[in-house]
Formats: structure tokens, sequence, C-alpha cells
């Protein structure tokens, strides 16, 4: 009886288990297109977070993930929370590619993310070569490419031609997209493209005037690329090191080498040359993490290594995803066999990491729960101490712009000082922060500074970036061109707006010019908590 009974115990869990098993991939993956097509996109992302662990061998349940998981980077305003997604897009598409480098979808989908995100994450080239690959394997095999897909191919790509600046071959797919579907959207959207592209030449490749190397012997480029370096020709010190990476691809020094020459063209700053190249830092950026990765792979186990790349990493913004990275390597040399000087410095660099994650957590409790006593606190936290003038030092008439950042993010934030008459007619900026000052109209960061300043000397007065703490600008009651205004009421107006939690307060503050001392002070907001205007007459 006993045995009949465990018998029938048995059977009962076996045809729970079976009838229990995981829905076909193909059900997920069509659940997943109708919560997209209704909006749902989280929920599509979860559904096919389960389907890649039911199915983790399977390319398209990763490539469905990976897409999904991008979608929701480009729903959400944190842009935190986007670019964390966005790593995580890709590495969940490079997984899907990486199981099946045939699969149509992995493909077409790691190629839209490449295609779509923005310029400054490096993504642009290997998703225009996805889906170059996806037009092959069509040539190669025209049955291996659904027509829909290979006609949003071909319009993607033309987008991805556009950003490249190579023109003529946008205006080669896009009208591929009309031949091969000429009623539908996309060809309407193509031949809009063309009506605004086709009398436009392709822009010519810019051409470096660099000095031309002859040298072949890598003794001799590494003798000239030192010699560049110290002179301070950083291009060129560049040039002569990549040029040994290729000749030597397994030389250490060649690569740690080209990360100096590489930090020498960094440590120049904005400049008015990032108006023609606004991702040009961006680009240094990618290049350094991209030399350094390269070197790890030659030598993992090299603790002097891996303390440059940690040591670089930790000050690399967030969007290339390095701080676990280099939080890694600075842990690999504190359990090494490290001198004690490679130790501190990994503990000290540790120490910034950590700090980082700090701001990081903050961040995040002052952006999701902003009426809580904890963000209250994460505010009180960043906020730093206050600082005075000396007024008796002021041989003239001045206007003290005294205020406080008290939102720290994990990039410095964008930053204008100005003043207006009282009817709102531009009268001088005191202050811009570098990366908006140069742009000039290119920035979208201070659209008020923009709108009332119409960058009218902006040259002058730009400058790095200031971050969370006590600043003080004065005004001599000039304006833009050095004339000295007259006494009435002006309005003094700080801007600021951080990047990547997308922070903004605009503070102003009134102030009367004449014979008595005056005070303006505003107390709002927290990106700037405390505005303090005073004039100051001569005495």
């Amino acid at each position: 009886m006993k045995l009949s009974v465990r018998f029938f115990i048995v059977l009962s869990v076996m045809f729970f288990v079976f009838t229990t098993q995981a829905k076909p991939l193909k059900e997920y993956i069509e659940e997943a297109k109708v919560n997209q097509n209704s909006g749902k996109i989280e929920e599509a992302a979860k559904l096919m977070e389960q389907a890649a662990k039911e199915y983790p061998d399977s390319a398209s349940a990763y490539a469905y993930l990976g897409l999904y998981t991008g979608m929701r980077a480009g729903e959400t305003e944190n842009m935190a929370q986007a670019g964390e997604l966005a790593f995580k897009s890709f590495s969940q598409l490079d997984k899907a590619v990486s199981l099946d480098s045939l699969n149509i979808f992995a493909r077409f989908h790691r190629g839209i993310m490449g295609i779509k995100v923005p310029e400054f994450l490096g993504k642009l080239d290997g998703g225009i070569k996805d889906h170059e690959f996806i037009v092959k394997m069509s040539q190669k095999s025209p049955e291996s490419v659904p027509k829909d897909i290979l006609v949003q191919v071909y319009n993607l790509l033309g987008e991805g031609y556009k950003k490249n600046e190579e023109n003529d071959k946008a205006i080669s797919v896009w009208k591929k997209v009309i031949e091969l579907d000429p009623e539908s959207d996309l060809a309407e959207e193509a031949k809009k493209h063309l009506a605004e592209n086709i009398t436009t030449p392709s822009k010519p490749p810019e051409v470096k005037k660099t000095e031309k190397l002859e040298y072949i012997n890598p003794k001799d480029l590494m003798k000239s690329g030192k010699s560049y370096l110290e002179k301070g020709e950083c291009q060129k010190a560049v040039d002569a090191f990549k040029k040994l990476v290729e000749k030597e691809p397994k030389n250490i020094e060649a690569y740690t080498s080209l990360v100096k020459a590489l930090g020498c063209l960094a440590e120049k700053g904005y400049d008015e040359n990032i108006y023609e190249n606004t991702e040009y830092f961006s680009g240094i950026a990618f290049g350094v993490m991209n030399v350094l990765d390269n070197a790890v792979k030659l030598a993992p186990e090299n603790p002097d290594l891996r303390l440059l790349r940690g040591s670089i990493g930790v000050h690399m913004p967030f969007f290339l995803g390095k701080l676990e990275q280099s939080m890694e390597d600075l842990n690999m040399v504190l359990e090494s066999d490290a001198d004690k000087s490679a130790k501190a410095e990994a503990l000290y660099y540790l120490g910034i990491a950590h700090q980082k994650k700090t701001m990081e957590y903050w961040n995040k409790v002052v952006a999701d729960y902003p009426s809580t006593e904890a963000s209250k606190m994460a505010l009180e936290g960043m906020r730093p101490v206050i600082k005075r003038i000396d007024p008796s030092k002021f041989k003239s008439s001045v206007v003290s712009v005294d205020f406080i950042l008290g939102f720290q993010d994990a990039l410095a934030p964008q930053t204008a000082v100005w003043i207006e008459d009282k009817n709102g007619k531009f009268v001088k900026t005191l202050y811009v922060s570098g990366f908006s000052g140069y742009v000039k109209e290119k920035q979208l960061w201070l659209k008020e500074w923009a709108k009332s300043s119409k960058f009218i000397d902006t040259d002058a007065i730009t400058s790095a970036s200031i971050d969370v703490g006590h600043h003080i600008y004065l005004w001599e009651l000039k304006d833009h061109t050095g004339k000295k205004v007259k006494s009435g009421e002006y309005v003094v107006k700080v801007e600021v707006s951080s990047w990547p939690s997308m922070k903004y307060q605009l503070a102003s503050a009134p102030i009367k010019i004449g014979d008595k001392e005056r005070k303006s002070i505003i107390e709002e907001g927290n990106v700037i908590p405390s505005l303090e205007v005073t004039y100051y007459p001569k005495k």
C-alpha cells in the first residue's frame, strides 16, 4: 500500500513538472511584442528576461531582451539610469551575437541600438557594420532576411551614414528603401531625407595637419613620441605611439605611452575647437580606456597596468561604465605582491571610487524619493561651508554675486552667471562653464543664458566648470562693451544644469545700484540653495 502511494506521488510530481515547463520561446516573443505595441516596454523586457533564463542558449531571446532594455533607456528621463540601461542592453545584444553571429535579429537589434544611441558612446560604427552585415547576408541568400527587416535596415543605415557624414552612402540606401517598398511610411521618410540631402555633397574627410612620420624602426618611434610629449606636441605624440602600437601590438610600453599622449590632449581642456566637435573629449576618454583594456589583455596579472587602468578609470565619465572595472583593478593591486607605494595609491583611488558610489546612492535618493527625510540629509551632505568676502578691500563700487551649488552629480554641472537690466535686456556675463561657453548655440544646457546673452563676448569669460561648493563673482558695474552702467535696478541670474541627473535651477535676485549699500537674498531650491547679491558703493 505504501509503495502504491509513493508511486502516485512520484507520478503527480512528474506530471506537475512536465505541465509547468517553460512555454515556447516564440510565445514569449509574441507576448512581448504585444506589450511593446501597447507601450508597456518594461513588461516586455521582463518577459524576455524570463525567456532568457529559460532559454540561456538562445540568441533570439537575448536579442529581444537587449532591444527592450535599450528601449527602456530611451524612455527614462533619469540620465544615470538611461546610461546604465544602455550599457546593459549592449551587453545583452553582444551575448546574442556571441551565441549566434548569423542571427538576423541579434544583428538587427544591436545595429538599431548602435545607430540610435548618442554618438559619444562610440557605438555608431558598430551599428553600421551590423546592418551592413545583414545587407551582405541578404545579397548572398535573399530568403534569409525578411523584406520588412531589410527595408528597416536600409533606412537605419541611411541615418547612420548621415551621422558619419557619408552623405553619398546615405542617399544610396534611402533610394533602396523606396525601391524595395515604395508605398510604405519608411519610403515617404526616405523621400524627405533625399529632398533635404540630395544636393548636399558629402563632407570630405578632415586631414589633420600633423608632421608626417617617416620612421620605420620602433625604437625611433618611441624616441620620437617621447620627444613630442616633452615639447607638449600632444597630437604628434599620439600619432607616433599609435604607429608604434600597430608595429608592436604586444609592446606594453607602447600602450602606456599612448595613454600618456592621449592624456596630454585631454589636459588642454575646453577651447574654441570644441565647437567643431562637441564629442572630442568623449572620444579621447573612450580611446584611453580602449588602449588600457588592450594592454591589460596582454598582461592581466601586471599590477602596474591594473593600477594605471584603475586610477584612470575612476576619473572617467559615468557613461563609459568603467567604475566597477576600476574597483576590481585596484583591489587586484591590493591583493598582489605590489610594493607599498602602489598599494597606497590603489587605496587612495578606491576612496575616490567609493565617493563616486556614495554620490550615485545619494543622487538616486534625491531623484526617486525627493520629499523624504533621507533626501534632505543627502542634500545637506552635499552642501558646502559658506565663506564671506571683505567689502573694505574694494576700491570702487562693485556687486558681489555670492552663491552655493548644493547638488553634486557624476559630472560637474554647466553654470552661467550674468546680469540683465530691469527690463530683461542683457548686460554682461560674469561666468559660463567651458563646454557651454565654447559650443555656444550647440549647447542644450543653459537655455536662459543662451537666449539672453546670444553669446556676446562669451570667449572672454568662459572658464573651467565649477562644481558643488561656495562661489563668489564680482561685477564691476560695466556692460559687455566695457562701458560703465547707470544707476538703477538690475537682476543677477544664475543658471545651473546637471547631468546625468538632469537637475536644473534658475535663480534670480534683483539689486539696486545707487548711493546706498543694498542686499538681496534668495534661498529656494536645492541646486542653488542660496544666492546672495550685495551692492557695495564706493566709499
